[in-house]
């Protein structure tokens, strides 16, 4: 190749993308099997709160509380996770008889509403946790635990889920370019 031609994509830059794709999917299958097992809190605490409120009348200041904020870890950090398994809410019947290009090149397009949701959760979740954390803002119950620690999960979360839509754009670009690898 002459001066002042640009080289074809090569196979290095797709050997790049499956291995971002396959780091940033390991991450997030270890972050959504690590916190997964916050269900189990969540659900002991539950049960404890419905005993001590039905059976022996006296109910706890401290419970609901602490599954709230359980549940926000829950939550904001297996956002990433359900990205990678396809598990987010989607409408199914527009796309089902649609050839996996033709999906790709739709998801492709649409990443833009995607990726500007990330944009707007990062940043202000991001304003929200930092204002949270510096005036150690705590919930308004009686209990009153500390609040920014749920609020920084919100900035945390998205980077998890935002990391795991480039590795799915980048999927999509592959399919679209006919470049598609084991993934």
């Amino acid at each position: 190749m002459g001066w002042g031609q640009s080289s074809p994509p090569t196979h290095k830059r797709v050997r790049n993308m499956v291995a971002y794709i396959r780091f940033v999917s390991r991450i997030n299958e270890w972050v959504g099997k690590i916190f997964c097992f916050l269900m189990i809190p969540i659900t002991l605490i539950t049960s404890y709160e419905v005993i001590m409120r039905y059976i022996v009348k006296r109910p706890t200041i401290w419970a609901w509380d602490l599954n709230i904020q359980l549940f926000a870890a829950l939550t904001m950090l297996g956002g990433g996770y359900a990205l990678l398994h396809n598990a987010h809410v989607s409408v199914d019947v527009f796309v089902q008889s649609m050839t996996p290009k033709k999906r790709a090149l739709l998801d492709l397009i649409t990443s833009f509403f995607f990726f500007l949701g990330c944009a707007v959760l990062l940043i202000g979740g991001g304003e929200m946790a930092w204002a949270s954390w510096t005036s150690r803002e705590l919930m308004p119950t009686i209990w009153a635990p500390p609040y920014y620690t749920m609020r920084v999960m919100i900035p945390v979360g998205t980077f998890f889920l935002f990391l795991q839509g480039i590795a799915v754009f980048l999927k999509n670009l592959m399919i679209v370019l006919d470049k598609n690898q084991e993934v």
